[in-house]
């Protein structure tokens, strides 16, 4: 396998797998009897597609959760990639900003080593098709149903492995640590309901893992019911007034910390 010492590399459930970039991004690869499936691709540090065909000879489609810009990083390493409509036209963003703020502030583990920081960018993708709810993604003998789940951001989808068990809800999950409600795209009001619909998905099916870009596989779906109700609550005003904490980039944000529920926020996504 190679992960370029610099991929963490877990096999959680038979043929499914989450790379996690330097400690801290997710992407997956789902192996299917026809051919596989690479969900999202991190920063583009490493060479995810290299990674993923060192585990698989299958053809792979490469599709995205949303297209923020620690989720497109290998977009240019396919011919061509699935996103939904509302993220069609942010596969050739600007995203020199974001990699600037990742390479004067990163102290983890060491970059690979044709790695050079000081020219790293991340070169646009084409779209290739649309991915959205309702779809069914068919790797042969494994299929992945497709949600919209707004809210994180315009374009962010879930996606349920039938076959595995196995749900991913982009960045809309992340038990442990803060929902991100506070970046640009986000928009409050369309949170809860996307839980919500999760939350759904995981009563009508044997959901046996529950996936985020930025947490380890979680066993338990009953998380998600736990995060509707917080989120709500914050929502209806229930939990005022919140904490205002340092970000990072992001500036000072709301932080709330319901039932070991913590969302960060602010005034640009409360609509």
């Amino acid at each position: 396998m190679d992960t370029q010492n610099w991929y963490d590399v877990q096999e959680f459930s038979p043929g499914t797998y989450q790379a996690t970039e330097a400690g801290r991004w997710n992407m997956f690869l789902f192996v299917g009897e026809e051919k596989a499936l690479a969900l999202d691709g991190g920063l583009g540090v490493g060479s995810f597609r290299k990674l993923c065909e060192s585990i698989t000879d299958l053809p792979i489609e490469h599709v995205l959760t949303h297209t923020h810009w620690d989720h497109v990083g290998a977009v240019h390493e396919w011919d061509a990639v699935g996103v939904h409509p509302n993220g069609k036209d942010n596969l050739a963003n600007d995203y020199s900003a974001g990699c600037r703020d990742f390479v004067d502030t990163w102290s983890g583990k060491p970059f690979p080593e044709a790695f050079d920081p000081e020219t790293f960018t991340i070169p646009p993708g084409k779209f290739g098709w649309e991915v959205k709810e309702g779809d069914v993604i068919d790797l042969g003998g494994r299929t992945l149903r497709v949600w919209d789940t707004p809210g994180h951001s315009p374009c962010s989808i879930s996606l349920y492995d039938d076959k595995e068990g196995v749900l991913i809800s982009g960045d809309l999950v992340k038990p442990g640590q803060p929902l991100f409600i506070q970046v640009p795209t986000a928009v409050f009001s369309q949170y809860g309901p996307s839980l919500r619909k999760l939350e759904k998905i995981a009563n009508l099916n044997e959901v046996k893992w529950v996936c985020s870009g930025h947490t380890a596989p979680h066993p338990d779906p009953s998380v998600i019911e736990q995060i509707a109700e917080v989120v709500e609550e914050i929502w209806a005003g229930e939990h005022e007034p919140p904490k205002k904490v340092e970000a990072g980039k992001w500036g000072v944000v709301d932080e709330y910390d319901v039932s070991g529920v913590r969302v960060w926020t602010n005034d640009n996504a409360r609509k």
